[in-house]
């Protein structure tokens, strides 16, 4: 029977490790997230954001699947963000051919810091200064050759056997003489995990189980060329990254290379090792996150009947107890002349110095002759001094030391504490069923929900910058900041362009891109401008309307007067400028789907949502679920904000569509706003 892969061998990190290199180095961490047993570390390259996803001790690498991302942090993320975010990345290495991988990380006092991955035992996180001394770590434990823990130096672990990158011949001839079977000789000595020591043995043509050292001369030359031809396969070959399947095509590894074992098997080809793994690894989370998340909300739905069920039962009896205080309550004033007269009775005989057991006698005689006023008395209690009546099968308790009247009003005072008890019941009671309301809500959710991670659309070279296509079809793209002002002046302004400004600094530089050298309308200019100052610092200030300047692009210098300095992100500007007056501060929000085909077997196609940004009659002509918003002082946070519009569009949504738009990250949303306080101005 064919082992599923669960997690990664020394030879699959070392060649996620050398595209991992070269992705993300120069790249800067901008946040962290944990998700069950996995943490997420949001990077940004060169190349755009990179997700990275590390899984405990099995694996990491760069995703491009939507995982869903927890409310709030951990303490340990906290930590971690405290630590890692904003730092910059140096570079990527493996540590001795062993499982463990180390972020390198740019320092002020130039000592990098490290962040270290280690994918074994259970795995673990650490963070390290550049005195070496650990920071912060996600298990903090003390073992026999070393210790991890806080403000102690760190140490890695021992490696075992030989470096499988460095061994020679006469090593690996004196490693193989042994009494073992070769398979086990290799995985423990030269840490050749199983599947690649069986790919040796095949090669060579050796039977995996033969002894060691009964291998002659010869077959031992042809095990060690088999060893360094897989060897130079890893360092020297192309990836050729695979997903391998069994004869039930079902998936069971991912490759980085072709192995001889599984030439018969079908195989799914990738360019990148990493993208191979994504979709490996992504339909085994699919199972454990998504699936385990809904038994978990099934559980806290399960726990919260059963605290409703208490709550109804606690309520039913503080409400039986307090009915049962006020009728004694009532009863003992009904007959107050009465048990006034008995009370008066029992005083006179224990002053003539009666015993409580004599006057208990004599007034069950009394009793027994139907005496008037003591037909309710049922007993005395010497120990308590307590008179009990008998009351419609429930005995009343009087304190002898006290009047009929302060009787009555200790029973009516707990009739009250009841009360209290029985409000601040029901509304524990109502907060349990507002939860349950909720969790139920959520369920109802789940079950219409996508119950497999997504992969998002590719993104276009423009999606990088601020961008929205005009009513009449023009790209129009601007910089977020001034960095990407610069590489859009660098890169992507052409002479039948049109460049854009606002009045005041503080703006993208907006292009209205025309390749086709068509004529660009008046109403595509009117839009392009309400898009720069939306997204100048005319947002930020609340203003309603601001004015814009429009070039042609051979106006548009970085070239400044002499003795001058041009910061980053800033033009100079020669000739004529066209303006254009109040340019309105308002976007609309505007939601889409892109069709993409599915490997999932229940779901032919998948509508991935996917958020827009523009003047209102530019989105108008995409879609017709979009709301409007504008500046506003008293508005609401980009995260607020986005969480309101996610909110809408789900609501707005039928039933079919809203399973897709619960997989929209609220950062792809964050991402599409302005800076500052916003408020929203008219739904669709």
């Amino acid at each position: 029977m064919i082992k599923i892969k669960t997690y990664f061998s020394n030879i699959d990190v070392f060649a996620i490790v050398r595209e991992l290199d070269q992705i993300l180095t120069e790249g800067r961490i901008s946040n962290i997230y944990e998700v069950e047993d996995l943490i997420i570390i949001k990077i940004k390259t060169i190349q755009g954001n990179k997700n990275l996803i590390i899984k405990r001790d099995a694996r990491i690498n760069l995703t491009e699947y939507n995982y869903p991302v927890p409310k709030y942090p951990s303490q340990y993320i906290i930590s971690l963000r405290k630590f890692l975010k904003n730092r910059k990345i140096i570079k990527i290495y493996q540590y001795n051919f062993d499982r463990i991988v180390i972020f390198e990380l740019d320092d002020r006092e130039n000592k990098p810091w490290k962040f270290i991955i280690e994918l074994f035992n259970k795995g673990n996180y650490i963070i390290v200064d550049g005195s070496n001394t650990i920071k912060v770590a996600k298990r903090y434990v003390k073992l026999r050759e070393r210790d991890v823990l806080a403000n102690r130096e760190y140490k890695f672990p021992t490696s075992f056997g030989k470096c499988f990158l460095e061994i020679n011949r006469a090593e690996f001839v004196d490693i193989i003489n042994k009494e073992n079977q070769i398979v086990k000789i290799l995985a423990k000595n030269i840490s050749v995990s199983g599947i690649y020591s069986e790919e040796i043995c095949l090669r060579a043509n050796i039977k995996k189980d033969l002894l060691g050292n009964k291998i002659v001369n010869e077959k031992i030359d042809d095990l060690f060329k088999a060893f360094k031809d897989l060897r130079n396969q890893l360092l020297f070959s192309d990836i050729n990254a695979h997903i391998v399947y069994d004869e039930n095509n079902s998936e069971f590894s991912v490759l980085p290379f072709e192995l001889r074992i599984f030439e018969n098997n079908t195989k799914k080809y990738f360019s990148t090792f990493n993208e191979g793994v994504d979709l490996y690894f992504s339909n085994i989370d699919s199972k454990n996150i998504i699936k385990g998340s809904d038994r978990k909300i099934e559980s806290k739905l399960k726990s919260q009947k059963k605290i409703l069920k208490n709550q109804l039962d606690y309520l039913d009896q503080l409400e039986f107890k307090s009915t049962k205080y006020y009728n004694k309550g009532e009863f003992i004033y009904s007959n107050f002349q009465s048990l006034e007269r008995l009370l008066e009775v029992i005083k006179e005989a224990r002053a003539k110095k009666y015993t409580w057991d004599e006057i208990n006698n004599k007034l069950l005689q009394a009793k027994e002759k139907n005496m008037e006023g003591i037909n309710f008395f049922d007993k005395i209690i010497p120990s308590t001094k307590e008179i009990v009546l008998k009351h419609i099968e429930e005995e009343i308790y009087l304190d002898s030391n006290k009047t009929v009247g302060e009787n009555a009003n200790l029973i009516y005072q707990k009739a009250k504490k009841m009360k209290k008890k029985i409000k601040g019941t029901k509304e524990a009671l109502e907060k349990t069923k507002s939860k349950i309301k909720k969790l139920e809500k959520e369920i109802e959710f789940i079950e219409e929900d996508i119950d497999f991670l997504v992969k998002k659309p590719e993104k276009k070279w423009y999606e990088k910058f601020r961008w929205f296509l005009s009513s009449k079809g023009f790209l129009v793209i601007g910089g977020r900041d001034a960095s990407s002002n610069e590489t859009i002046f660098k890169k992507y302004i052409e002479s039948n362009d049109l460049i854009l400004h606002t009045t005041f600094p503080g703006s993208p530089l907006v292009i209205i891109k025309n390749p086709d050298n068509k004529i660009i309308s008046d109403e595509t200019i009117k839009e392009a401008s309400d898009f720069v100052v939306s997204y100048s610092q005319a947002w930020k200030e609340s203003w309603e309307y601001a004015d814009i300047f429009y070039v042609n692009p051979d106006q548009v210098s970085k070239s400044p007067p002499s003795g001058e300095f041009l910061p980053k992100g800033s033009f100079m500007i020669e000739g004529k400028k066209n303006f254009f007056k109040n340019a309105k501060t308002e976007l609309a929000i505007g939601l889409i789907y892109i069709e993409m085909d599915s490997n999932n077997i229940n779901y032919n196609i998948i509508y991935y949502p996917k958020i827009i940004s523009g003047p209102l009659t530019a989105v108008k002509v995409q879609t017709n679920n979009y709301l409007v918003i504008s500046p506003s002082r008293s508005g609401f946070s980009k995260g607020i904000l986005a969480k309101k519009i996610k909110k809408y569009f789900i609501e707005k949504s039928d039933k079919e569509l809203r399973k897709w738009i619960n997989i929209l990250s609220l950062d792809d949303i964050i991402l599409m706003l302005p800076n500052g306080i916003s408020k929203i101005k008219m739904f669709s």
